[in-house]
């Protein structure tokens, strides 16, 4: 075990310093020596092997031969640490871009948070794709200005909760020890009221849980299964939480070394890209539960409207709390007013 922990570890620093002297390299307008293209360096929490991160593997392939020159993609796949790491990477050039969640991208700017962490706001995919285009003219606007293009947007699923003891309200919550991303000590505050939140970072999740230092984690089904959380778990509430939402973000100072040819080549293959993700990572939500129940004997607890009201009813308490802080004011509003016209257009339709 310790010659395996060893061996990890040597390997992680191996990658680090190849990142960084390939950073460097770019930085002095190196390009790759293979082909003579420009290397973007692109990071992803998305685990190897998932269609999330085939589909960024298959966008690389084509990027290769984009119009005015290409570009080559390096992707690299959970071995940049959690997404305010990856974030401040991209900062500093030591990577050109990511596939960011909502929360990620909250610490470039927090507008982008009410796509995501508002708790039981949303109720289905369609109400998602109906903010999300609303605001996207918007959102990428304020990233463009804070020096980053959004190249397509993308989802996850939804965060489901899977605990060591079976949940079914939300006062199941309050003596479990939850496990909590780093970044937004604000959400963290509020959380407090529902649960004991503990901060770590994804790679510790696994071992965490092994150790009872949590024993709940809120998080998609696909990377749960790709993360065998079933096995130290054995519960899941079948309760949509939250859509994870997000996005390809770029360095504006890479983006603007490519050719005007190459960015009109990867926005369109972008769009088809981000229509992709969405697509698969949908239906991958669905089959890792059912895969999970089958192969780590998941157990899920069925959600009933009684109880789903108690939890949106509860839940609604912390929206207060949440505007203004987590998600800025103004924008919290929208969102609440988008979807209530889409509920009222829908229900007027279906009549």
């Amino acid at each position: 075990m310790l010659l395996k922990k060893l061996t990890r570890q040597a390997f992680a620093l191996a990658g680090a310093v190849s990142l960084i002297g390939g950073a460097a390299r770019l930085m002095h307008g190196e390009v790759c020596a293979a082909d003579a293209l420009p290397v973007i360096r692109i990071a992803t929490v998305a685990p190897k092997g998932s269609s999330f991160h085939a589909s960024l593997q298959a966008m690389g392939q084509r990027w290769k031969s984009a119009p005015g020159g290409g570009v080559a993609l390096d992707i690299y796949a959970q071995s940049q640490g959690g997404e305010p790491a990856i974030v401040r990477r991209m900062r500093v050039n030591q990577l050109q871009g990511a596939m960011l969640t909502a929360a990620g991208m909250g610490q470039i700017d927090k507008s982008v948070t009410a796509l995501q962490m508002m708790p039981m706001m949303f109720r289905s995919w369609e109400e998602v794709d109906h903010v999300r285009e609303k605001l996207r003219p918007k959102l990428e606007r304020i990233f463009l200005e804070k020096g980053f293009v959004v190249l397509f947007w993308g989802d996850a699923g939804w965060v489901r909760w899977f605990s060591k003891v079976p949940i079914r309200t939300p006062s199941d919550l309050k003596p479990l020890k939850v496990f909590t991303s780093s970044g937004d000590p604000e959400a963290v505050e509020i959380l407090k009221e529902y649960y004991q939140p503990v901060v770590l970072e994804p790679d510790k999740i696994f071992s965490s849980l092994s150790t009872d230092m949590i024993n709940a984690i809120p998080i998609p089904a696909f990377i749960g299964n790709a993360m065998q959380v079933g096995t130290q778990t054995g519960y899941m509430l079948d309760l949509k939480w939250v859509p994870v939402v997000g996005a390809m973000v770029l360095t504006s100072t890479a983006w603007n070394k490519l050719s005007a040819d190459t960015r009109a080549a990867l926005i369109a293959d972008g769009e088809k890209t981000g229509s992709e993700i969405r697509t698969n990572s949908r239906s991958e939500d669905n089959a890792a539960i059912l895969v999970m129940q089958d192969k780590q004997k998941l157990k899920v607890q069925a959600v009933t409207p009684e109880i789903e009201a108690d939890w949106v009813k509860v839940i609604a308490r912390t929206h207060p709390k949440i505007r203004g802080s987590v998600v800025p004011a103004a924008i919290f509003d929208e969102v609440v007013t988008l979807l209530k016209d889409f509920r009222a257009a829908t229900r007027g339709a279906t009549k």
